[in-house]
């Protein structure tokens, strides 16, 4: 009748056996904590669940320190090792039951602190509200037109986010390499149709991980509406980082000032007026100049060349 509790209930037999296991064989728990180890050595962040949980999963694993060395298959060889394994056991035992009290208790500390981190994420709101209201409006129709008469040379570009791709269409028909990245993938379904290199993705990550100097222009807009004065300046480092001396960055976001009163209740702290992304992109390193839009949202387009 509760497919949930049967799942969970099914869960915790298959882990009470194993553990039953594990003591009962020493050897099976060292090979476990091995495999452990590898895969911690090779898999990818995020392969084997929520990143977070993860990583304090792994630092729970990986806390103990085993005193029971390997002794091998080889005869002669296997018999000397485990005399030496016995003949040293008291000692490395009583030092590692040290170290591991204090790993455990580390390990415990870190879990208190994760958890009181995310207490204070919810009671500040920078937890995701992302089911509470939809992601800010994306561009229309005459921001792209007015990108694309700003940047008519936009070469090595990535739209950030890019939503359905109106700004990446007006850009790629001037220029060259136009790429969009968003957080929907059902949002950019129709623009990839159409054609466009759009895809879906982390914008905030994507920026992280481009290396320096790899763009010519820059375009940030929607998910920078849900940025914090801090998170906003972060960006803009990475984002002098990443384009070219010479290149551009454009920001394309709508005044908070004017929100509707949901908007405006729900994402309290967060996004900035266009006239602060000015500043901030001047102080950034750029040249900033700031452009009126016949756009009923953004009137305002941010645009910094690059010193």
């Amino acid at each position: 009748p509760d497919p949930a509790a049967y799942i969970s209930r099914v869960r915790a037999e298959i882990e009470a056996e194993a553990e039953t296991l594990r003591r009962q064989d020493p050897e099976l728990a060292r090979r476990e904590r091995d495999l452990e180890r590898a895969w911690v050595d090779v898999a990818p962040p995020g392969a084997a669940g929520e990143q977070r949980e993860l990583l304090l999963d792994r630092a729970d694993r990986l806390a103990m320190i085993d005193v029971d060395a390997p002794v091998g298959v080889r005869p002669g060889v296997r018999q000397i090792k485990g005399a030496i394994r016995k003949g040293t056991y008291w000692y490395l035992r009583y030092v590692t039951d040290q170290i591991n009290a204090l790993t455990n208790v580390l390990v415990r500390l870190l879990r208190r602190l994760d958890d009181r981190l995310s207490e204070v994420e919810d009671e500040v709101g920078l937890s995701d509200t992302g089911a509470l209201i939809d992601a800010p409006a994306q561009p229309g129709p005459a921001v792209a037109a007015a990108l694309a008469d700003l940047v008519p040379d936009a070469g090595r570009t990535i739209v950030l986010s890019c939503g359905e791709g109106s700004v990446v269409a007006a850009l790629g028909s001037r220029s060259g390499a136009v790429v969009g990245i968003d957080r929907d993938p059902l949002r950019i379904l129709d623009g990839v149709k159409d054609g466009l290199d759009l895809r879906a993705g982390d914008p905030r990550r994507h920026l992280t991980e481009l290396p320096d100097d790899s763009l010519d222009t820059l375009v940030l807009a929607g998910f920078v509406e849900e940025l914090p004065p801090a998170g906003a300046w972060s960006l803009l480092l990475d984002a002098r980082r990443v384009v070219v001396a010479g290149g551009t960055v454009a920001v394309v976001a709508a005044d908070p000032s004017e929100r509707s009163t949901v908007e405006a209740d729900l994402r309290r702290g967060r996004g900035i007026a266009p006239a602060t992304w000015a500043h901030l992109l001047s102080r950034a390193g750029a040249d900033v100049v700031e452009h009126p839009v016949d756009d009923p949202r953004h009137r305002i387009v941010v645009v910094g060349h690059v010193t």
